[in-house]
């Protein structure tokens, strides 16, 4: 004999827009256009390490450009944070930015350009720009970045990028390994 079961069944789903039965395969979505779409592009590593230097030279220059101003140049960003009553919002936090100029004790301006923590060669064996004046500065940089956007250092920021990568991989094992003694 099959035994029934008292207890009430859930049909919390029933008169709240969803069918207590499915009605088929494809009714709901039939009226809908439907279409294979194309892998979406992504960035190769090249544009990636471009675009994270073309936003760090773009500081640079409000920098420079702040300096020769007289101003202040503070770079803003967002972070999460918890108020008063414990509700998490989103703040404005200054974020220290260091230059990459500096001046020479005979009036004349240096730029390099880093990547990460390493400077990077521009020439062989030279990593640094002079200028005569600060003014001319903000010039140089744009050139600079005109290069990047054309790849003239491509080959410059793979090596320091790469450089940096496999300085990390020899530097783990190392770690791990004092862990286990």
């Amino acid at each position: 004999m099959a035994r029934i079961s008292s207890a009430p069944k859930n049909h919390s789903h029933v008169g709240k827009g969803i069918p207590s039965e499915s009605p088929g395969p494809a009714v709901g979505i039939s009226k809908l256009k439907i279409v294979a779409q194309a892998a979406k592009r992504q960035q190769t590593k090249t544009e990636h390490r471009r675009g994270k230097l073309l936003e760090k030279l773009d500081d640079q220059l409000a920098m420079v450009q702040a300096l020769i101003d007289g101003e202040i140049f503070t770079r803003n960003r967002r972070v999460w944070q918890k108020n008063e009553a414990g509700e998490r919002v989103l703040v404005g936090r200054v974020k220290r930015t260091r230059p990459w100029y500096w001046m020479s004790g005979a009036g004349g301006c240096y730029f390099s350009v880093w990547y990460g923590s390493k400077v990077v060669e521009l020439r062989p064996g030279m990593t640094a720009i002079s200028v005569n004046r600060r003014e001319d500065l903000p010039d140089a940089i744009r050139q600079i970045m005109d290069a990047v956007r054309f790849g003239e250092l491509d080959i410059q920021i793979e090596d320091v990028a790469e450089k940096g990568t496999a300085e990390l991989r020899l530097k783990a094992p190392a770690k791990q390994l004092k862990r286990a003694s």
